[in-house]
């Protein structure tokens, strides 16, 4: 499928590898600091059919990779596809190549159904122009080892777990549904799941007393200069409090010989809540943006608070894909949201306003305040809780 720009010699199009490999790996050898090997193990999880590339005068100029997966909202599953590798040779930056090719790349997702569109940003100001917003975050916390005192659990079975089981994945999305933002894994993520930067992680799983897994964690050691280590998770994941402390203990055991552990959540992740002492540092590592590319999947994709029975009049502005411009009625029943053009437009917004409000990272008087939504007070708070939910976040890059 080709897309053509403004400029009639420049298209974006699927990924032609006997044409485009090389040139793809030396803009992500450029892009990213990384050796060719690493580049080229990464393009063949990717898949190389997901890449696509700019082509300027059938020269290629700048890639992508196209992610297939899901993202949680609202209890649901909604298909969103994930943007990696954004890339652009050095000789050729400056030319406005990048924008040109994630123009592309939205309308793209748009005309194939793709209800969302999500990414992790090296410059946000380029993908804010093309209507990506912040839409949820990723910490990191260190806890001392030394720190870890869940408290006492009832001697739950551990066992080690097959990674790429269907139970595994079962409890991840389980787990996941709670929640607002965590990806919808499909391979690529699991992947790094099980190795990510080529570190693998060893998955532990604690079972109830009929032999069900309720919660699992991945786990690596990485040894110190002083010969302790550190233990780092790329997966926590539990369906009760009595697995979460069990858990807890498994981590513990590693104290002897560990230093500090690291694994990656929202402002706040569910397992730290069980720790007696919150005793650790956190930081903001990322700000995932999304976008939404096409509105009515999108909004009918989500689920809302089966108690909220509403309407939601939005006017929505977006130059980029015309067809989601206009003015369309949400109405919310039973956890579902239906969607017809048309309606009053109380609520006025372009795509990032829209992407912010979907995700739940502001409600749609909070994107008023920072100037992404426009309408009357008594709108704007009226609306506020059909997005209602908790602080949107993610465990995993991408």
């Amino acid at each position: 499928m080709k897309h053509a720009d403004a400029a009639s010699d420049i298209e974006y199009v699927e990924h032609d590898a006997p044409r485009d490999h090389a040139a793809v790996v030396r803009m992500l050898r450029h892009a990213f600091a990384s050796d060719p090997e690493g580049i080229e193990a990464w393009m063949k999880i990717g898949g190389e059919g997901n890449f696509r590339t700019l082509v300027d005068s059938s020269r290629p100029a700048a890639t992508l990779l196209r992610i297939p997966m899901g993202q949680y909202f609202g209890g649901r599953s909604v298909k969103m596809l994930g943007i990696a590798g954004v890339a652009v040779a050095p000789e050729d930056r400056g030319r406005g190549y990048a924008g040109r090719m994630m123009r592309a790349c939205v309308r793209a997702a748009h005309g194939e159904g793709w209800p969302l569109v999500g990414l992790y940003a090296s410059t946000h100001t380029l993908y804010r122009s093309v209507g990506f917003e912040h839409a949820g975050h990723r910490f990191q916390y260190t806890i001392p080892m030394s720190q870890i005192d869940a408290g006492a659990h009832n001697g739950e079975r551990i066992e080690p777990l097959d990674h790429e089981s269907a139970e595994v994945r079962e409890c991840y999305a389980k787990f996941a549904a709670r929640y607002d933002g965590p990806l919808d894994r499909g391979p690529y993520i699991w992947q790094r799941i099980k190795s990510p930067r080529g570190e693998e992680h060893h998955p532990f799983g604690v079972r109830d007393e009929h032999g069900a897994l309720r919660g699992y964690v991945f786990v690596n050691q990485k040894r110190r200069p002083d010969g302790r280590a550190d233990v780092s998770l790329s997966d926590f994941v539990f369906h009760t409090a009595a697995a979460g402390r069990r858990l807890w203990a498994l981590l513990a055991d590693y104290s002897m010989m560990s230093h500090d552990l690291e694994f990656f959540g929202g402002p706040t992740h569910p397992a730290l809540l069980l720790l007696g002492q919150q005793r650790y540092d956190i930081v903001n590592k990322d700000t995932w943006l999304i976008r939404v590319s096409h509105v009515k999947a999108a909004l009918e994709a989500r689920g809302y608070a089966p108690c909220v029975r509403a309407q939601v009049h939005l006017e929505i502005a977006d130059d980029l894909v015309p067809a989601n411009t206009g003015r369309w009625t949400l109405t919310i029943e039973s956890g579902k949201g239906c969607v017809e053009q048309g309606g009053r437009g109380e609520i006025r917004v372009g795509a990032r306003g829209l992407a912010a409000i979907y995700s739940g990272l502001l409600t749609p008087a909070h994107a008023a305040n920072v100037g992404l939504a426009t309408g009357e007070h008594t709108a704007l708070q009226a609306a506020n809780s059909a997005f209602a939910g908790g602080a949107p976040w993610m465990s995993d890059h991408f």
